[in-house]
Order: C-alpha cells, then sequence, then structure tokens
C-alpha cells in the first residue's frame, strides 16, 4: 500500500485498531487516515511544506539514508530464528502400548506429519519479517518489495479476502459548526445531501433504514459520513432556525385545521437566489401584448393601488403613491400606481423604465388657506425621467419657492364640475403609511395565485376527499410557476370545509398587508418590505362557485360572474334583456343585527319581476326558439355580479333570518339571487335550530339570537373571502378552460356525435381516427378504438386532440348542424389556447368572431 503514496516513507502503518491506517510522520498531528484520506493528505499545502523542509539539503545533507551499524550477532540471532521455525517438525513420543485392549489406539504412522504441523498464521508472519529484516542486514536489499522484477501473480485459493476498509469518522465533538460557507446551513457536503434524503417528500426513511444507508457509505470509503444522532441534531438546528411554522386554528365552525405561516414562504422566496431575480413587483404595460400575468389589465389598472408596489427609487430619493411630488417641467402630481414600460421598440423585453400614472395637483393660495386640490379625473402618465423632487424634497423647498406647504391637501375632485371631496388615502402630514413603516427600505407587492380544491387522500381510487389550499407566485414567468419547487402547501383537511380554512388564511394576509412582511432580497443584498397580495383565486367551476358563494351551474342563475339566466320555472317570457334583475332597496349596512330594520314590505321579493311560475305542475315547455334566444342572450354581454352587491344582499338574507323570516324564506332567497354562502349557512341553520317553536318578534326570540350572535357584526358570519383586500370573487375566479371546454363543451359534441352512429359507421370512424395524419400536431397515432369505445370517459389531453381532428373525419357521418357546431368549437379552441397573445385587442375580436359562426 505503501506505493500509493509520494513520499512512502514519511507515513507509518497502524496496528490493531489502526490496521490499514496510516499516521504522517512529516506532520506529526497524531491522526490516523486510511488511503483515500492519507493521500488527500498529501496534497495538502502544510503537508508539502513539511516533506520540502524535511527533504531540504540543510536538513538532510545526504542523498541516501546512511544504514545502521549492525552487529553480526544481531544478524545471527535472525537467522537462528528463521532456523528455529522452518526446523523440522518432531512428532511427539508415542506411549507404550497399554494393556487395556478395549482402548482406542491411534495410528501414528497413518498420519501425514507435513499437514498436520503446518506453521500457525502468526508463526508466517514472524518468519516473513525475519527473513526480510535479514536479507536486509545481510546485502541491503529488501528480497519481497525491492526486487528489479515484480514476481507473478500467484491465484492463492486458500487466501483471504482483502477486509473493508471504512472512510474516516466525523470529528468526534459534541454539536457541529458549518466548516465551508458553500453548504451552509450544512457543514459539509455529506451532511447536506444526507439530510434533503432523509427529508425527500413521500419517501420517509426510518432510523434503521438511515443506519444502513450511513454504513454502506462509510463502508465505501467515504470520509466524515455522520451518524443519526448528529443527523437529528442538525435537523433540530435547522428547524429551529429555518422551518416554517405551522399555525393552529381554531375554526368559527368548530373544525381544528393548520395554516403553514404564510409570511416565512414569502420571506424564504425573497432570499432564495434561484427565485427571487425572477420576480417581477410592477405591472407592465406592453402595449397590447399579453404572455405574462403582470402584462394583463388586472394587475395594471384595475386592483386596488394601495396593495400595489408603493415606491420606486431615483437615486437617492424615495417616491411613494397618493404623496405629492414635482415634475421637471414645475408641475405637481400625485402618483396613483407605478408600472413598467418596454424602454424603446426594438429593445430586450427586459430593458424597463418606470412610470407613474398620477393625478394633477392644483395649488390653490388665498388669502384664508393654501394647499392643493387633487383632480383625480384628470389623469397625466409620468415617466421616471421626469421626476424631480418627492415629499421630503418637497417639505424642505417649498418655502423657497413660495409654494402651499405640501401637508395641506385641501381635497379631491373625481369629476369636472363637482364638489370637493375630503382626502382619506393619506394622512397628509405624515405621507404614505407604508414610508413610514420602511424606515428608508424598498417596499415591494408579492402577488400570488391563491388555489384551492378538493383532491383524494388516498393512493387507491378509493375516493378520499381533502380540501387544500396552495399558491404560487405570480410574479414568476409561466415556464417558471408551474415547478414543483414553485408551489407552496399553505393547508388541507378532510373535516374543515374551505372557507373555513380560508379564514385563518385571510387572517394572515389581512396582518401582512397591514405590517408587511420584513425579508431579505437575495438580488438587492438588503433588507426589503413585502406586501402581499392576491392576483386572483384558482379552482374548478364548483369550487369557484363556492368561494364566490355562488349557487352552483345548477342554480336558476348560474354564472357566477354575471346575472345571465338560465332554464328555471317560470312562464316562457324571457328574461330582461339587461340580464339584470331589480334589487331591493336595503337599509345602512352598519346596523347591528338586533336593531337592525327590515327590507319594506313594498320591495317583495328581490328579484319580483322575474317572469313568474306558470299555473299548474312541471315546467314549460321550452321551444326551439326559446332555447335560442337563451343560447344568444348567454353568450351576450350580460350585467356582471359585483362585490358589493353580492355583500349587500346576504346581509339581507342574515337580517331576514334574524328577524324571524323562517327557511323556506332564505332558501328562496338564494335562489331568486344565485347566492349561496355555505360559510354563513351554518349560522343560520344554528340560529334556526334554537329558535325553532319561539314565536318571533318576541323577547325570548331575540335573546336566543343575541346568544347566538353575541352582538357581532353581520359581516363576521359572512364568507371571509369579502375580507380579502382587493379581490371580487366574482370577476377574480378564471374560467378553467380545461373543465370547461375539453372536459365540457368537446366532450358532450363528442359523447353526441359518436351516439349518433350505427356500428358500421363507427368503426369507420375508428378506421379515420387510426389513419388521420397527426405529423403537423405532434402527438402519436390516434387510437381509433378507444376514442370511439369509451367516448365518456377520456382525458382533456383525448379531447383536445378530438377537436383538431373532428372537421376532417365527421363531414360525412353527422348532420350538418352538428358539423357547423364542431366547426366553430374547432376554430375556437386554438384561439382559447394561446400561451401568447400578440395584440389583445385583435385576440379579442377573433374570439368573438368565433362565438358568432
Amino acid at each position: 500500500m505503501s506505493e500509493e503514496f509520494a513520499h512512502p516513507k514519511f507515513w507509518t502503518a497502524g496496528v490493531g485498531r489502526n490496521w490499514y491506517q496510516w499516521s504522517c510522520l512529516a506532520c506529526k498531528d497524531d491522526e490516523w487516515r486510511d488511503a483515500c484520506a492519507a493521500q488527500r493528505h498529501e496534497k495538502t499545502t502544510q503537508h508539502q511544506e513539511n516533506i520540502g523542509y524535511l527533504l531540504s539539503p540543510q536538513h538532510c545533507p545526504s542523498s541516501s539514508p546512511t544504514r545502521p551499524d549492525v552487529t553480526s550477532p544481531s544478524l545471527n540471532l535472525l537467522m537462528d530464528l528463521l532456523t528455529s521455525t522452518h526446523g523440522p517438525q518432531c512428532p511427539p513420543e508415542v506411549a507404550p502400548p497399554s494393556d487395556n485392549h478395549n482402548q482406542f489406539q491411534l495410528d501414528w504412522d497413518a498420519i501425514n506429519h507435513d499437514e498436520l504441523y503446518l506453521p500457525s498464521v502468526h508463526e508466517e508472519r514472524l518468519t516473513t519479517m525475519a527473513s526480510s529484516l535479514a536479507a536486509w542486514l545481510a546485502d541491503g536489499q529488501d528480497s519481497s518489495d525491492e526486487s528489479g522484477s515484480d514476481p507473478p501473480d500467484v491465484q492463492d485459493e486458500d487466501l483471504e479476502p482483502e477486509p473493508l476498509q471504512p472512510g474516516a469518522q466525523w470529528p468526534s465533538q459534541r454539536g457541529f459548526a458549518p466548516s465551508s460557507p458553500t453548504w451552509f446551513p450544512w457543514p459539509d457536503k455529506q451532511t447536506c445531501i444526507l439530510d434533503i434524503l432523509w427529508h425527500l417528500p413521500c419517501s420517509l426513511f426510518s432510523d434503521s433504514q438511515l443506519q444502513v444507508i450511513l454504513w454502506a457509505l462509510s463502508i465505501s470509503g467515504v470520509d466524515s459520513v455522520p451518524s443519526t444522532r448528529l443527523l437529528k441534531d442538525i435537523d433540530s438546528s435547522l428547524q429551529s432556525q429555518y422551518r416554517i411554522p405551522t399555525v393552529r386554528y381554531e375554526g368559527a365552525l368548530g373544525h381544528i385545521y393548520y395554516v403553514n405561516h404564510l409570511p416565512s414562504i414569502i420571506a424564504q422566496e425573497m432570499a432564495n437566489p434561484r427565485i427571487c431575480p425572477h420576480i417581477r413587483h410592477y405591472p407592465e404595460d406592453a402595449a397590447g401584448r399579453l404572455d405574462q400575468p403582470w402584462q394583463a389589465s388586472r394587475w395594471l389598472y384595475e386592483i386596488e393601488p394601495t396593495i400595489t408596489t408603493p415606491m420606486i427609487r431615483k437615486g437617492q430619493q424615495d417616491f411613494y403613491i397618493f404623496e405629492l411630488m414635482k415634475l421637471t417641467d414645475g408641475m405637481m402630481v400625485v402618483p396613483e400606481r407605478w408600472y413598467t414600460k418596454p424602454t424603446a421598440r426594438n429593445s430586450s423585453p427586459f430593458d424597463l423604465e418606470y412610470w407613474a400614472h398620477a393625478w394633477r395637483a392644483q395649488a390653490v393660495i388665498t388669502s384664508g388657506t393654501s394647499g392643493y386640490v387633487i383632480h383625480t379625473h384628470d389623469i397625466v402618465e409620468v415617466p421616471a425621467t421626469d421626476l424631480l423632487l418627492s415629499f421630503l424634497q418637497l417639505l424642505q423647498t417649498y418655502r423657497s419657492d413660495v409654494q402651499p406647504d405640501p401637508h395641506n391637501i385641501i381635497g379631491l375632485i373625481e369629476m369636472r364640475g363637482h364638489g370637493i371631496l375630503p382626502w382619506t388615502l393619506t394622512d397628509p402630514t405624515d405621507g404614505n403609511e407604508w414610508r413610514l413603516h420602511a424606515r428608508g427600505h424598498h417596499v415591494l407587492t408579492y402577488m400570488i395565485w391563491l388555489y384551492c380544491n378538493d383532491t383524494s387522500g388516498n393512493m387507491s381510487k378509493k375516493w378520499n376527499k381533502h380540501n387544500s389550499f396552495l399558491f404560487t407566485a405570480a410574479g414568476l414567468p409561466r415556464v417558471m410557476v408551474h415547478k414543483e419547487s414553485s408551489i407552496h402547501f399553505l393547508a388541507t383537511s378532510n373535516i374543515a370545509p374551505p372557507l373555513e380554512m380560508l379564514d385563518g388564511i385571510v387572517d394572515q394576509l389581512e396582518h401582512v398587508q397591514t405590517h408587511g412582511i420584513w425579508a431579505w432580497d437575495v438580488e438587492a443584498r438588503e433588507m426589503v418590505l413585502v406586501i402581499l397580495a392576491v392576483l386572483a383565486m384558482l379552482g374548478d367551476n364548483p369550487m369557484q362557485s363556492e368561494l364566490a358563494c355562488h349557487v352552483g351551474l345548477q342554480g336558476k342563475f348560474f354564472c357566477r360572474n354575471c346575472w345571465v339566466q338560465g332554464v328555471g320555472v317560470e312562464s316562457g317570457q324571457p328574461p330582461d334583456l339587461t340580464g339584470r334583475v331589480v334589487q331591493t332597496n336595503l337599509d345602512d349596512d352598519t346596523r347591528s343585527i338586533e336593531t337592525g330594520s327590515l327590507a319594506s314590505n313594498s320591495d317583495g321579493s328581490l328579484h319580483q319581476d322575474i317572469t313568474r311560475p306558470s299555473k299548474g305542475k312541471g315546467r314549460h315547455s321550452e321551444t326551439m326558439q326559446d332555447l335560442v334566444d337563451r343560447a344568444r342572450h348567454f353568450l351576450g354581454a350580460n350585467t356582471p355580479r359585483t362585490c358589493q352587491d353580492t355583500i349587500t344582499k346576504l346581509r339581507s338574507m342574515f337580517y331576514e333570518v334574524t328577524s324571524g323570516k323562517g327557511k323556506t324564506r332564505y332558501t328562496k332567497m338564494k335562489t331568486d339571487t344565485g347566492i349561496k354562502d355555505t360559510y354563513m349557512d351554518v349560522f343560520i341553520e344554528r340560529i334556526l335550530k334554537h329558535v325553532k317553536g319561539i314565536c318571533a318578534g318576541t323577547e325570548r326570540f331575540t335573546d336566543t339570537v343575541s346568544a347566538i350572535t353575541q352582538g357581532h357584526p353581520v359581516d363576521q358570519f359572512m364568507s371571509p373571502v369579502w375580507r380579502i383586500k382587493g379581490l371580487d370573487p366574482h370577476q377574480d375566479t378564471p374560467v378553467e378552460v380545461l373543465h370547461v371546454i375539453l372536459l365540457g363543451f368537446v366532450k358532450y359534441f363528442w359523447h353526441d356525435a359518436i351516439s349518433r352512429l350505427n356500428d358500421a359507421q363507427k368503426a369507420e370512424l375508428q378506421v379515420q381516427l387510426s389513419s388521420f395524419n397527426v405529423s403537423g400536431l405532434g402527438i402519436p397515432l390516434l387510437a381509433g378504438q378507444t376514442l370511439v369505445q369509451y367516448a365518456g370517459s377520456l382525458t382533456g389531453q383525448d379531447f383536445h386532440t378530438i377537436s383538431q381532428a373532428a372537421p376532417f373525419i365527421l363531414y360525412d357521418l353527422v348532420p350538418l348542424e352538428c358539423f357547423e357546431a364542431f366547426l366553430a368549437l374547432s376554430s375556437l379552441i386554438p384561439i382559447v389556447w394561446q400561451p401568447c397573445i400578440a395584440n389583445i385587442d385583435e385576440h379579442l375580436i377573433c374570439i368573438t368572431f368565433c362565438f358568432s359562426m
């Protein structure tokens, strides 16, 4: 083994517990190393310096070591030792024969004495060592190691295999300290990999399995393999410092659930060097182009400005929204929101400059008062290059410039010719509140997609419903947002309903939107204050209807976004052309539950102008013309639902129940409005259960209701979705095109087409599908038999393929009307599935044309 070392004479071999280990004589560190560790040690700077010193002429003047003066008696002693070990073995004396012939007699002549008296292992080692030393003393050469030619390899079957050589052990010390910043916060590479392996999701290791892995690594020669105890200590330390806390909630509906700490997740994302540089915090005006979320009008124009990124930094000045600032031309403006634009027509899409959507400020100086009036109807677009003085600099220069005090904002005018309204967006004395919270640091908005859906908690096909909440960063590019590392888990439960779990998430969200999140920006290398905002809520149609407090697709008002009306129990008269119903004029929404008055009787039902049910049993039969008119009405522009309108109706429903109206009245109000708050339903059922049999209007009835409501405002009994700042669940729940189009229209159209065919036509259709040329679609050949035989059990990918192939295979198999419907649907799908839209206005025209086909 010594031949593998660069300087074997400076290494000493170990014995006993240090067998197959070596110690360095040059460094004299008294450490025993295996072969791999010793070779790495030879490459260290300290070892090479020591070797250089020991081989230098000053330390060793002779080029070869001087042979020690060995006396001849030592040599004779070794020769005698060799003779004694190799001498003939004498058999023991044979005892004289005994007179007892019944005893066992051993025939010594039949025994091979050469095999019986083989030397022991110890004697063989002693003989080898003595012969080598004697040869070296006699003629200065080791006959076994330093001969000119290597002896031939002889296969010895009796030779034992080389024992396994474990790697160097972990340094024996209590605790651990990071030794390399490369692997921070783990001490080294081995510990980092093992800790990650130990915590792989859905692949948990037991302690016994982990010990087997550690033993395999150690016996394979891997150095510094930590023990199980050390891994657990490191895990405890890392969890205490960097883990995501889990918050326990006892829901208002009586269920216990847990939610991961949302601010901690955001803080880690901002400190992640693989994520933070790609996150956008400002919307972008891309001049009609739409391929990223920050280029859409929702982020650019619709979201509430108070939860957008409130500032930009130019030089040493911070410019905040809702604060006065001065431009280079002397104009005074108040920015409402910040956004970005490409710097030039042919520049890179990453070369952006900041702009402000600002209101013009008019200075008013009279003998009685002086200040500024903000004209919110007079909007100007201001580039960051035109910014001159921020609010703090204006406070230092307004006197010398003979301008009113920036602290004094008289009010705002929303429309030309109208009166002045009070200014409530900020405290003019302090300016924007985020300036006070930030204390000179950047303030950024972190937009998220909040997702909720029901999934099965079982590995098998047996359904075990779990409602789960997750979120992704809306500021990440499309290529990154759907990666597993970008999807963050918040909560799940098979007991607590979604809106009850949303209550805990909204509590964290409200706290963050009020105080912010302090996080380390790894790109800017500074602490920043982060504001969290929900760009939209994602899910399938039933989940989005529940989140929007909508009755669902089976209701009379089946759309959660608008007031379009479906088939009801009314007569065949079409609904109002606007799709909007008469609204009840409710009293002030701030009244308490106990003292709030009811809507007047003259208001009647919330929708009394809806066509009334026909006399008699059953529904009115719908003619083909009625169906066509209803379809045109559905595809036309209908009055959208609004957040405030739904809140008003929910308050009215709660007041009706707490004032003595029964369950029948409450059910009718839900049917007439298409509004169903499953969160509020629990409290309504609780009230109806306790007041059952009690006369409405009595003191006992009022006391019973008060015992349940405990004087809380009605908003506390409504869905927590209405507390999410800047979110309208009616408009901010995007259409889920997979279930609406592929698993909706295409699925039913295809099932209808198959049901019209006989066996011969189905066989022909299978052949046409299997022969369909898919070279332009980039997909494998179609399985015709599967697509026809299992028409009702296909996947979204199957229906996506069918929508493109149907116009070429159904033209002579189905009626003309069915074929034209497939043509219109097939032309719509490619337009809907566009990951990048070059011009949104032209794209909308194309979609409108497809709907009108």
